[in-house]
């Protein structure tokens, strides 16, 4: 079960106006702040009459925002693309107006690439920090140089060594945490798609158990009062004579009641095993595994099935346990798909573990997501044509890992991949 991470992926991780709208409140008050004190205070010479303008536009567009949109408000990426755009171009100019990279609050321009690294997408994220890098470049060269008297700032105090150290420094930063940011992000939003489809899983096959447990009951209840029913409708076409009106409807309801019978017969056989009142609950593993196959009988792969006869000799059975049934249907599904011709299926033991061994004649699973199994992971590579994050892997590793055993993955000679799921025989009741 391999799904694609899409765009809506993505975008599943939700950040709202009053986020962004919060964050642009404080940087405004620390922009007043600053310029304020640095101006009246500290007697810094700038052009105070270019920004204040400037910062005065950021309080526009925030008011204006929330004016006309509800502060609970979930942001597309093209929205918060283009807030990001914007603080980072107001933050550049007024940096460009207040020294430029001698100014030590330019290290705010860290902040765009930080948010948009952790809920923007790749390309949005490159296009915020090519713009950054630029932006950085920019005011290396221009900018209106600070100076203060009373505190002994001279225009020409910063070497271009200097400015150029700074630059560097800013640039690499900026590069390290946009990537780390991402990264991290980006493994956090693929955890949590992968968790949402186990949980998704596993509610299926919750459902399909209970359901199957139910039709199991049905079964079994309505057999005995069927029975009965069908031998009086016997006794009645027996003592009813072929010319009595009400034969032909005796015959009729005899025919239909053998049809019911055939149904119950046909579910009871079909999926669950006719010995007691435990086959709502219990299977033994030969029948488990037929029951998974089922689904594949229109694909065109052979299924190669060997058991032990140690499974037949000690009656071994396992419980209709969803997190079981969910966790091999994965992996026999991922054996289907890179597979060639045959799927083999072994049944082994040892001591502790009932061994399923599921391998395929495919060629194998790649190096370069071999350390990666039962991880999430992007797969979508020119020299394979199936894509995805791991996901059937990944569900199938954590179920089991709760509370039943433990899956090993290898690659065999001449064979293809091999898939090994050790069932402990304690938690399995064995």
């Amino acid at each position: 079960m391999l799904k694609t991470f899409n765009q809506n992926t993505i975008e599943d991780i939700k950040l709202r106006l009053r986020t962004l709208s919060l964050i642009r409140w404080i940087a405004i008050c620390g922009q007043l702040t600053a310029v304020a004190i640095s101006y009246y205070y500290f007697r810094i010479q700038f052009n105070i009459l270019l920004v204040i303008p400037l910062i005065f536009l950021s309080i526009i567009l925030n008011i204006h925002v929330t004016a006309r949109n509800p502060l609970i408000k979930i942001l597309s990426f093209n929205e918060t693309f283009s807030y990001l755009i914007f603080d980072l171009v107001q933050l550049i100019l007024l940096l460009s107006l207040t020294g430029g990279l001698t100014n030590p609050f330019c290290v705010l321009i860290l902040a765009p690439i930080i948010i948009s690294a952790t809920y923007l997408d790749l390309s949005r994220t490159i296009v915020i920090g090519i713009i950054s890098i630029i932006s950085l470049t920019l005011l290396a060269f221009f900018y209106y140089p600070l100076e203060s008297l009373p505190l002994g700032i001279n225009k020409d105090d910063f070497s271009n060594f200097e400015i150029f150290s700074i630059w560097s420094a800013l640039v690499i930063a900026l590069i390290f945490i946009g990537a780390y940011c991402f990264r991290v992000a980006d493994e956090s939003r693929k955890t949590s798609q992968a968790l949402k489809q186990t949980q998704f899983a596993l509610s299926n096959e919750e459902k399909i158990s209970a359901l199957m447990g139910l039709t199991a009951a049905a079964v079994h209840e309505l057999g005995t009062p069927l029975s009965t029913i069908s031998i009086a409708a016997k006794e009645l076409v027996n003592n009813a004579s072929k010319k009595d009106s009400n034969y032909e409807d005796l015959i009729l309801i005899q025919s239909q009641l053998k049809r019911c019978s055939d149904i119950l017969d046909r579910l009871r056989t079909n999926n669950f095993s006719d010995q007691s009142n435990e086959f709502i609950n219990r299977l033994d593993f030969h029948r488990l595994v037929n029951e998974l196959l089922n689904s594949y009988s229109d694909r065109e792969v052979e299924f190669i099935v060997n058991i032990e006869e140690y499974f037949k000799k000690n009656h071994i059975t396992v419980s209709r346990s969803p997190e079981i049934i969910q966790s091999l249907t994965n992996i026999i599904d991922n054996a289907v798909k890179f597979s060639k011709k045959n799927v083999t299926i072994n049944l082994k033991h040892n001591q502790d573990s009932i061994i399923v061994e599921v391998i395929d004649d495919g060629d194998g699973f790649p190096q370069d997501i071999f350390p990666l199994l039962g991880e999430p992971y992007v797969r979508n590579t020119a020299k394979n044509k199936h894509k995805g994050l791991g996901l059937g892997l990944f569900i199938s590793k954590n179920l089991l890992a709760k509370n039943f055993g433990d899956i090993k993955f290898l690659n065999l000679k001449n064979q293809g991949g091999c898939v090994q799921v050790f069932l402990s025989k304690d938690s399995l009741g064995i």
